[in-house]
């Protein structure tokens, strides 16, 4: 509806006194009518700066309960991650937690900052429950459904309410997230995303002092979350208004430059244990091969959750996969490109993927290429835009059955991800059962071949654990773990030559491993080679001097 000479004197008059929404309210005309007159009058440039454009001209959404989409995501939430409650410590949960000492201190509260709000909850939690696993998993379900729910809140802010609906759904059941949720170790992931989006939501709420703190609070959790400070930066380009708000986008470059030293301190270190204690050679990768098969398996998984382990090792760099991965990858540029110039609010939205990502796309080899962990927030980005695309086609091909066949399409997504939820939750229930499901999908994986050898040589199928180990160290020659565990087992069968070789070799490729010392001692010493037995556990208690059995069997020698 075009303006009348007299509403359009008014515009003019108050353009600056009052906010959009006051105006079309005082004129009794449509908010969209207002903002297409400012933009033809005054241009597109002049329009963004009188305020956001998300207020203006996006489509009409249907309104929801914010109270009953909370109680519809909790519904979501705890049917997924229900059966994730009795789940065992695995992997890297026993050395973080149930084999860690240190989490009965207060000084472990403390992160590579100061405060560090995850810690203090691990810390807190054994405290009030002990060593029961399911009480250190249960936050971490707990901040899924904050993630999801503030996801809504910002997605209906900035884009509509539908899209925000479609996104917090989807996010709250997608099977990609189990790493990072079920999995008591992945849990930085999930409390720097809900820490992230506070941040963003005070930021829109011109709350500075409170969002730098969410900011800063998630940094100390986990560093690598530090690009995501440009998130602010990110959003005021996809408004427009970056010229106008550069000085509120500040503060968040200033805290990334300043744990810059301490980012490249704690890489040297994680750089050094992985060459020490996971004999990951000291290699740089090109960003030009890492960043497009990154991209391009994250969204692989994001769209076809199938593949899900812990080891994303059957990565392919074949000619036809690097040119598949590079094209999906041109495929996000060139949207970047397409958006910021038909649509450029929603490009903030894959911008927060890539920067989601950026941390661990680094060529030092301190990361993983592909970890289902590292996409949990970054999935987000990406959940957005198809929501945007699902309530578009949905309104053009069913305009007036939009609501029931907006709710069909979501069932229809609802139900397959969670049953993937489910069932992938049942992976992480126990060493065994991880192991066995990580096979299916890492064949090549050295780690996990070490892995099955523990969980047969435990299950005293003891040929089996020697084939395990033995493809281990094919894998990846100069395993020392390996190596050791194979001693373990020849040790466990009486086959004492192959149990000192193998030992021998464990020490060859890792001094440190004073778990060899020991048991080569304690061979020598049932063999009777007192002399023997002496050396290798004083060289065992030289390395592990807080052993007090250790020191205890050293002084009776």
């Amino acid at each position: 509806m075009k303006l009348t000479k007299t509403q359009k004197k008014f515009v003019k008059k108050n353009i600056r006194k009052k906010s959009l929404r006051d105006i079309s309210k005082n004129l009794n005309i449509p908010l969209e009518d207002l903002g297409i007159h400012i933009k033809e009058t005054w241009g597109k440039e002049k329009f963004n700066d009188l305020e956001s454009p998300r207020d203006i001209l996006r489509p009409q959404s249907i309104k929801y309960n914010k109270k009953l989409v909370f109680v519809f995501l909790a519904f979501l939430v705890f049917v997924c991650y229900l059966n994730s409650l009795g789940n065992d410590f695995v992997s890297d949960d026993i050395p973080i937690i149930s084999a860690n000492s240190q989490i009965n201190n207060i000084s472990y509260i403390f992160g590579p900052l100061i405060f560090n709000i995850r810690n203090t909850v691990i810390f807190l939690t054994n405290k009030l429950f002990g060593l029961d696993p399911m009480y250190f998993r249960l936050p971490n379900i707990l901040l899924h459904l904050g993630v999801s729910y503030l996801l809504f809140i910002l997605a209906a802010e900035l884009v509509s309410e539908t899209v925000g609906l479609i996104t917090a759904i989807v996010f709250a059941v997608h099977p990609l997230a189990v790493e990072a949720v079920a999995w008591i170790s992945g849990g930085p992931y999930v409390f720097t995303a809900f820490l992230i989006l506070l941040m963003l939501y005070f930021y829109l709420k011109n709350k500075k002092l409170l969002s730098l703190l969410m900011f800063f609070a998630s940094v100390n959790i986990l560093i690598h979350s530090a690009p995501l400070g440009l998130l602010p930066f990110a959003f005021e380009t996809s408004r427009g208004t970056l010229k106008k708000n550069w000085k509120r986008t500040v503060p968040y470059i200033v805290v990334i430059a300043s744990i810059i030293p301490i980012s490249i301190t704690l890489a040297k270190q994680r750089a050094e244990s992985l060459h020490l204690e996971h004999y990951q050679e000291k290699t740089l990768m090109s960003p030009l091969l890492q960043i497009p098969t990154a991209v391009g398996e994250y969204l692989k998984l994001m769209f076809f959750p199938k593949d899900l382990t812990l080891y994303h090792t059957e990565i392919s760099f074949s000619p036809v996969s690097f040119s598949l991965h590079f094209f999906v990858f041109m495929c996000v540029v060139l949207l970047l490109f397409f958006l910021y110039k038909k649509s450029r609010p929603l490009i903030f939205w894959p911008l927060l993927f890539l920067i989601a990502l950026s941390a661990t796309l680094t060529p030092f080899g301190i990361s993983w290429i592909v970890a289902e962990r590292y996409s949990y927030f970054a999935s987000a980005g990406i959940f957005v835009l198809v929501a945007w695309t699902m309530e578009k086609t949905i309104k053009k091909l069913s305009k007036e059955n939009y609501p029931k066949a907006l709710y069909l399409s979501l069932a229809i997504i609802i139900i397959p991800l969670s049953i993937r939820t489910i069932v992938r939750n049942r992976d992480w229930r126990s060493h065994d059962t991880l192991w066995i499901a990580t096979a299916k999908f890492s064949p090549s994986s050295p780690q996990n071949h070490n892995n099955l050898g523990d969980y047969y040589g435990r299950h005293k199928q003891y040929e089996k654990a020697i084939e395990e180990f033995k493809k281990a160290i094919e894998l990846k020659p100069g395993y020392a773990d390996a190596y050791h565990n194979l001693a373990n087992v020849y040790g466990e069968t009486g086959d004492i030559e192959n149990a000192i070789e193998n030992y021998q070799n464990a020490i060859k490729y890792n001094q440190n491993l004073w778990q060899s010392y020991q048991n080569l001692g304690a061979i020598y010493f049932n063999s009777g080679d007192k002399e023997k037995a002496k050396k290798y556990l004083k060289k065992a208690l030289e390395l592990n001097p807080e052993n007090k059995n250790l020191k205890g069997i050293v002084d009776t020698l």
